[in-house]
């Protein structure tokens, strides 16, 4: 059994034991509180269409906190048909991730073509790799 370890709020920046969460015991309080108000809010059946703006100010919660509960599985935000954030990129409402799948193609294919491009420049710095490969394939080919 592993024993918990000091460390500080990723909040309020105080030092705790760190055992299941990143937060303080005040901070974790205030967070559970404001995911009890937000629940409560969306129970009500003509707020099951509220936007994320609108729960924010309704609960007084904010809107980086009800994306982080969102992101976290704690609000299905599929129940709730106007609730999303914003894609960290662009801006344009999700529901689940950090980025739409739009941004998150784009990102890939430039990391892809970002690391061939890396590997060619290795390739053509390194003429000693070639000679290798080349040298196994002749004697490959003599046997």
């Amino acid at each position: 059994m592993q024993s918990a370890q000091l460390d500080n709020c990723t909040i309020c920046g105080q030092l705790f034991l760190k055992d299941h969460t990143d937060y303080c015991l005040h901070c974790y309080r205030n967070i559970e509180r404001q995911h009890k108000q937000v629940m409560a809010f969306l129970k009500i059946e003509q707020n099951r269409h509220a936007t994320i703006d609108t729960v924010s100010e309704a609960t007084d919660v904010p809107v980086k906190q009800i994306a982080e509960f969102i992101r976290e599985g704690r609000i299905f935000a599929n129940d709730y048909p106007n609730l999303g954030y914003p894609c960290a990129h662009c801006g344009k409402e999700i529901k689940r991730q950090m980025l739409c799948s739009d941004c998150y193609q784009k990102f890939t294919s430039d990391v892809s073509t970002a690391l061939k491009k890396d590997r060619l420049i290795a390739e053509m710095t390194n003429p000693q790799r070639k000679l290798n490969e080349a040298h196994y394939w002749r004697l490959k080919k003599d046997k």
